[in-house]
């Protein structure tokens, strides 16, 4: 039977501001599985105390969260942007229990069809969705059940093999040519990140906001170009030690070793 949710829908609609559970380990939305419904959730609170209530009960099992406070007026983009992340369901707290809505029910799915036929990636749901789960794993304080590790680790792998990418570049002599298999490697201003250790790594995107989120102030100085993973390679400085994807996001780093041997075992 379908639980009628619009109660809950109009409560969460008229809020002045409400508290979403924040992972620092993704700088994402904190998400989980429901194990019977096999939804893919985050949680929304009407109250601050309520929702840090919860973020104690994760803290006792070594899962790092926080809270982030989201005003009425943002809460729309909030929502849209969680179909980035592949989740499908809000569960919210309001004071006097909790009511699991569908996403859909609270804003309108994008033509994702449409967004995959773009040549420049506007999502990358699937990708992220399981980035996320991988590495709020990997990154918890905990000694790690392996096998389930592995799991996450696999996924997210098969994800990364099919996927695109952004690569931002500045080209010399050669303004408007973007495209991988035309622009000519030694016309190719190519950015990079350095480590407190001082490797150098250079940022990829899985989609257009996460490349807007982190090259806001140079946006406009820099092209995107789009590649497969199997391209990647030939655009590896030689002083880089790798790449790191989404670097304002989830920050995950594919060293050239971890991204030769991902590509040898999925040919």
């Amino acid at each position: 039977m379908a639980i009628d949710n619009t109660f809950a829908i109009k409560k969460l609609q008229k809020l002045e501001e409400v508290w979403a559970v924040f992972s620092p380990l993704t700088r994402l939305p904190y998400v989980d599985c429901d194990p019977e419904t096999f939804d893919d959730q985050i949680y929304l609170y009407a109250g601050e105390e309520d929702c840090r209530e919860y973020i104690k009960q994760l803290a006792e099992k070594k899962v790092p969260t926080s809270v982030l406070k989201i005003p009425q007026a943002q809460l729309t983009g909030f929502l849209n942007s969680l179909y980035a992340l592949d989740v499908n369901r809000v569960v919210f707290h309001d004071g006097g229990g909790q009511s699991p809505i569908d996403l859909e029910a609270l804003v309108k799915r994008p033509d994702m069809e449409k967004l995959a036929a773009a040549k420049i990636p506007a999502m990358n749901p699937s990708l992220t969705l399981t980035m996320i789960y991988f590495l709020q794993e990997l990154r918890r304080p905990v000694k790690h059940d392996m096998a389930k590790l592995h799991e996450l680790e696999e996924e997210m792998i098969v994800n990364l093999v099919k996927s695109s990418f952004i690569l931002g570049i500045e080209t010399i002599n050669d303004e408007e040519n973007t495209d991988p298999e035309k622009v000519n490697i030694k016309n190719v201003r190519i950015p990079f990140v350095k480590t407190k250790e001082g490797d150098i790594y250079q940022p990829i995107y899985s989609d257009f906001s996460e490349f807007r989120k982190y090259t806001a102030r140079s946006a406009q100085k820099q092209r995107m170009s789009v590649l497969g993973l199997r391209q990647l390679p030939q655009f590896l400085i030689k002083e880089s030690k790798g790449f790191v994807l989404n670097p304002a996001g989830v920050n995950l780093v594919l060293t050239a070793d971890q991204l030769k041997r991902i590509l040898n075992d999925y040919q």
